[in-house]
C-alpha cells in the first residue's frame, strides 16, 4: 500500500515535529511521577488534545470548502473522512458539522483553539446551532456559549444548550413535545418461548419526569432493603458484593412494586411526585402567553432560564404552568446567593421536607440535574446522600446552606479530610486533606 502524500514546507516540518513530540509522550516513563505530577500531566495532555482537535476541525473546514475530496471520487468531505480515517458516519458527520459551526462562533473558536473548551462541548454546540430555526440568535449567543463551555461539565452544558434552543425555537420545542406526547405508547408482551414478559413504554416530557421521580423512589427503596439484609448478615463488613440483587433486578422489582401498590389502591390516583424547577421570569412569561399576550424571550439571557425536572429532564414552561394548576408543585424561595431558604408548607400547591430542600439546593448548582458535588462523579438522583459540607463534628450548622448531595463513596471520602469550598461566584472546589490545596482543577 502506498503511503499518503505528505505535506511539504513549513506544514510538513510542523507535522514532523508533532510526530516526534507525540512519540516522546508515548514513550515517557510515567512511573517516576508523583500523584500531583501525574494528574497535572493528564490535564495538560487533554488541553493539547483539544488544540489538536481544533486543528483537525479547521483542516476539515478547508477540505469541505475546497472540495479536494472529489480528487478521490468522494461525494462529500464526510465520505473522505470516513475513508481516510476509517471513521464511523456519526464521527465524520460531527467533525464536518463542527467545522461549519466554527466561523459562526468566533469567540468559541478562539477558546477551543486555546484548549479551553472540550471537543464534546463543541460537537454539542454544532448540533444545536445546526437547527435553522435558531440562526438569528446564534451571533449573540457566541460570548455566552464561550463563557459557559469553559466552566460547565458536559451534562450541565448540554442541559443549558437544550434550554437555550427551547427558548430560541419555542414553537419547535412545543411541537416536538406535543409530538412526543401524541406518540406515547406502552405494551406488556408475553414471550411464547419462555413465558417471560417484556414491558416497553414511551412518554412525553411531563409524564416521563413524573414517572422517573416515582420510579427512582421505588428503586431506592429496593436498594435500601438489600442493604438492610446485607447488614443483618454481615454487620459493618457489608459490601456491595453482598447485596442479593443486581441493579437490573432491583429495577424490575421496583416496577412490579409500583404495579402492586397501584392495584392495592382501589383505583385512587396518587398525586404526582415530580418537582418542576422553573425560574420566576419563565413562569410569568408562560402565564402571560397562556393569557393570549405576546411574549418574546431572548434566549441569550446568560443561559439563566430553566425549566426542568429534578433529574434535568427539560420540560416546556406550558407543562409547568399546567402542573401548577392541576397538580402539586413546590414553592422554593432562593436568596441572592442561590441558597434555598424556604420551602412552602403543604397546601393545594405545595409540599416539602428538609431532605428535599437540601436536594433542591444541590440541584441549583447546575442545569444538568441532581448529581454528586464531586467533579467528574456519575452519581445522580435520589440515591445520593445528603450531608453537611462543613462537618457537624467541626461545628457545621444543620441547614440547607451547609448541605449538599454526594454519592456514598464521596460522602465517605469527605469524612477523611477533603473539604468542599464554595466561592463567592457560586463555583466549588474540593480541597485535599491537611491543607494540601484544591484537587486538580478542570482544564
Amino acid at each position: 500500500m502506498t503511503d499518503l502524500l505528505e505535506p511539504v514546507g513549513d506544514l510538513g516540518d510542523a507535522l514532523d515535529m508533532l510526530e516526534v513530540a507525540v512519540g516522546m509522550v508515548q514513550a515517557a516513563d510515567l512511573d517516576g511521577l508523583s500523584p500531583k505530577e501525574e494528574l497535572a500531566l493528564v490535564g495538560r495532555v487533554e488541553k493539547l488534545r483539544r488544540r489538536l482537535d481544533h486543528g483537525t476541525d479547521r483542516t476539515v473546514a478547508h477540505l469541505d470548502a475546497s472540495a479536494a475530496f472529489s480528487l478521490d471520487g468522494h461525494k462529500t468531505a464526510k465520505g473522505a473522512l470516513k475513508a481516510i480515517g476509517r471513521l464511523s458516519g456519526s464521527e465524520a458527520h460531527g467533525r464536518v458539522q463542527t467545522s461549519r459551526a466554527l466561523p459562526r462562533l468566533p469567540l468559541v473558536e478562539a477558546a477551543y483553539a486555546r484548549g479551553e473548551i472540550p471537543t464534546e462541548h463543541m460537537r454539542a454546540m454544532a448540533r444545536t446551532i445546526a437547527n435553522p430555526r435558531v440562526s438569528e440568535w446564534v451571533p449573540d449567543a457566541d460570548p455566552i456559549f464561550a463563557r459557559h463551555a469553559t466552566v460547565l461539565g458536559y451534562d450541565d452544558f448540554c442541559a443549558a444548550l437544550r434550554q437555550w434552543e427551547a427558548l430560541a425555537d419555542a414553537d419547535g420545542a412545543d411541537q416536538g413535545a406535543e409530538r412526543c406526547h401524541e406518540r406515547r405508547n406502552a405494551s406488556l408482551q408475553e414471550s411464547a418461548i419462555d413465558g417471560s414478559f417484556r414491558l416497553e413504554a414511551n412518554h412525553g416530557g411531563l409524564q416521563g419526569a413524573a414517572m422517573a421521580e416515582i420510579f427512582d423512589r421505588f428503586e431506592t427503596a429496593e436498594l435500601h432493603a438489600d442493604w438492610a439484609v446485607a447488614r443483618e448478615r454481615h454487620g459493618d463488613q457489608a459490601r456491595v458484593e453482598h447485596l442479593e440483587r443486581t441493579p437490573a433486578q432491583r429495577r424490575a422489582d421496583a416496577i412490579f412494586e409500583i404495579f402492586r401498590r397501584a392495584a392495592a389502591s382501589e383505583g385512587c390516583s396518587p398525586e404526582p411526585l415530580v418537582n418542576i424547577i422553573i425560574d420566576q421570569d419563565t413562569f410569568e412569561d408562560e402565564l402571560r402567553r397562556s393569557a393570549g399576550l405576546e411574549v418574546r424571550v431572548d434566549p441569550n439571557e446568560d443561559l439563566a432560564r430553566r425549566c426542568h425536572a429534578m433529574d434535568g429532564t427539560p420540560l416546556r414552561p406550558a407543562e409547568a404552568v399546567a402542573a401548577a394548576l392541576v397538580g402539586h408543585v413546590r414553592r422554593v424561595v432562593v436568596d441572592s446567593a442561590g441558597t434555598v431558604i424556604d420551602l412552602g408548607r403543604r397546601q393545594r400547591l405545595f409540599t416539602g421536607s428538609a431532605r428535599d430542600a437540601a436536594f433542591l439546593q444541590a440541584l441549583l448548582r447546575g442545569p444538568g440535574g441532581l448529581g454528586c458535588l464531586w467533579p467528574g462523579c456519575d452519581g445522580r438522583g435520589r440515591n445520593l446522600q445528603v450531608d453537611h459540607r462543613d462537618p457537624a463534628c467541626r461545628g457545621g450548622p444543620t441547614n440547607t446552606d451547609n448541605s449538599d448531595a454526594y454519592c456514598g463513596f464521596h460522602n465517605r471520602t469527605k469524612e477523611h479530610g477533603f473539604r468542599p469550598v464554595r466561592h463567592p461566584d457560586g463555583t466549588w472546589t474540593i480541597h485535599r486533606p491537611d491543607d494540601d490545596g484544591p484537587i486538580t482543577p478542570p482544564v
